[in-house]
């Protein structure tokens, strides 16, 4: 597939949005990922340029988090001077940028997608075109400009933002008269809404497809980043099935369409990346030895996974925390990223506060990315604050409100980052109050004291230090940390695996004696000579099922047995 071009004059888009809509904003997030989805769709984007000005910026709190997490080239441009603000200084940065990829860095892109509609750009559409490449718009139906919007031989095509972005409340009512797009062949969903209906018709729904993000090139495959992301996906998929693990091609075609043969790609070359560093388990079962036959599951254990599945959790029931008192929507930045970003860590992978921040907005991101944190932005004393809320039902807000989600990912935290030879089971209490008091509120004292009552974790002092040693056989444990069919209440059966697999958790001694016990007692022969331990046989290389005698026949294995 050809290399694709993408390069946004944020200005333009983020004006074009606050003057052509009404309510509150989507998030920037959502507005860069439709952008890029559909950028994506001509093949894999490999440059992503991003231009805004400060005053842009400032506007905004979660811009530069957005352009981190779809792994965009951030170019600001002072838009000050003498405490004037200028305006256009970011047509020009992104005329100039261009031009260099076009005739020096970047001469083998033939696609290239310039987000803007200002009529500066006639010059720079032209030339690239003179150079047999390809152009596309994408532009506000009203912030298009008549030159671009006339001329076939400046641009290839046009993509509305008000057809990217149709979660946004649009002041137009449809397309001009004049426009280019009114001819265009229509897909049914958008001929349905374009077209009037008639009095006494009731309309026939669409059928709508599922919104699944597009797995965009961010960062390497082997990046920390990218294998957070991974770990998230696999928990997303494998809470909403309650399984301990799923087939590598279930997976893949779940979370990306079918029709998109790059994400593909890019997704199993994550998988890979993750099956090397120990961050994914893969096992194959049965005979099955096809690739796409793996079962993955996240490593638990392994220390990337445990630090973000932990600092997931404490995002999430931070949002739940702080809207179950009687708030419906929170400022993402100053409720949730600010307050946790505050409280120190013992090692990790995050070193330092700034790392630690980056990794929170990078999860946010990720959470708001998979559905489970609904945003939006509204306008307060004249910037743009980004609200959220989780949305309900979602598997990961599920797991997240599991009763003892946090304390148990603390102690499996903690334990990921001690070396090896020391007490992994024990955590310091001042470690509760750290990382969780801004999590659970007010409610960290019952929460402890719940978990004590349940037996998932006792008090224990460990030299002149109190704290508290988890129980790992405990159920609520065992499902928190993998076995997610048991979310439901009701423990589904699951096959019997070797030793060692990522399924294969010890029980409650508890537990397992009285199931050995009812085991015995029901399995109990009344026959004396059933009590003879029955000959371990095997399925003969030839021949049907059912032979016996290591591949001998039924006449010839009966004989031999009553001849012995």
């Amino acid at each position: 597939m050809p290399d694709v071009a993408l390069l946004i004059d944020w200005e333009n888009v983020y004006y074009t949005l606050r003057q052509h809509t009404t309510g509150p904003l989507p998030s920037t997030l959502s507005i860069l990922q439709a952008i890029l989805q559909k950028a994506a769709e001509f093949g894999p984007v490999r440059v992503k340029l991003a231009i805004f000005g400060q005053e842009v910026a400032t506007q905004d709190d979660t811009l530069l988090m957005s352009l981190e997490f779809t792994g965009m080239e951030p170019i600001a441009v002072a838009q000050r001077m003498s405490g004037r603000l200028l305006k256009g200084r970011s047509d020009a940065v992104l005329i100039t940028r261009a031009l260099k990829l076009l005739y020096k860095d970047r001469q083998d892109i033939d696609y290239w997608f310039i987000v803007s509609g200002d009529r500066d750009l006639n010059a720079l559409c032209k030339a690239i075109k003179d150079e047999d490449k390809h152009v596309y718009l994408i532009a506000g139906d009203k912030s298009l400009a008549n030159e671009l919007r006339d001329s076939p031989y400046l641009r290839d095509d046009v993509f509305l933002l008000e057809d990217l972005i149709p979660q946004a409340r649009w002041t137009r009512a449809a397309l001009r008269a004049d426009d280019t797009q009114v001819d265009k062949p229509q897909p049914p969903a958008e001929a349905l809404r374009r077209t009037p209906q008639r009095r006494g018709r009731v309309p026939v729904r669409a059928r709508t497809e599922p919104h699944v993000p597009a797995v965009v090139p961010t960062a390497s495959p082997e990046s920390d980043k990218e294998q957070r992301r991974l770990a998230v996906l696999l928990l997303d998929q494998l809470v909403a099935l309650h399984a301990r693990a799923m087939s590598r091609g279930d997976f893949v075609t779940s979370v990306v369409p079918l029709s998109e043969k790059e994400a593909s790609s890019v997704l199993e070359q994550r998988i890979d990346a993750g099956i090397e560093q120990g961050t994914v388990l893969a096992k194959l079962e049965g005979r099955a030895r096809a690739k796409a036959k793996q079962m993955l599951a996240p490593n638990m254990s392994a220390p990337l996974v445990a630090e973000t599945i932990f600092h997931l959790v404490r995002v999430l029931r931070r949002i739940d925390t702080v809207t179950s008192k009687d708030t419906r929507r929170i400022p993402a930045v100053e409720a949730v990223l600010d307050p946790l970003s505050r409280a120190d860590q013992p090692g990790g992978l995050a070193r330092g506060r700034s790392q630690r921040r980056l990794l929170l907005e990078t999860l946010f991101s990720i959470a708001e990315e998979r559905g489970a944190i609904q945003t939006e932005q509204v306008e307060r004393d004249g910037r743009q604050i980004t609200m959220c809320w989780l949305a309900e039902g979602h598997p990961l807000v599920v797991y997240a409100r599991q009763p003892a989600a946090s304390i148990v990912h603390l102690f499996n935290f903690v334990a990921s980052t001690r070396p090896k030879g020391e007490r992994i089971d024990w955590v310091n209490q001042a470690l509760f109050a750290e990382l969780l008091s801004r999590v659970e509120g007010d409610a960290l004292e019952s929460t402890m004291r719940r978990a004590v009552e349940r037996g998932v974790m006792r008090a224990e002092e460990h030299g002149k230090k109190s704290g508290f040693v988890v129980d790992q056989t405990h159920e609520e444990a065992r499902t928190i940390l993998g076995e997610f069919d048991r979310l439901n209440g009701e423990v589904r059966p699951v096959p019997a695996l070797p030793a060692g697999d990522f399924a294969a958790l010890p029980a409650p001694a508890e537990t397992a004696v009285a199931t050995a016990a009812t085991t015995s007692e029901a399995a109990a022969p009344t026959d004396p000579a059933a009590l003879v331990p029955r000959k371990r046989t095997r399925r003969g290389r030839r021949g049907g099922r059912g032979r016996r005698g290591g591949g001998q026949g039924p006449k010839k294995a009966a004989t031999g047995d009553a001849a012995d």
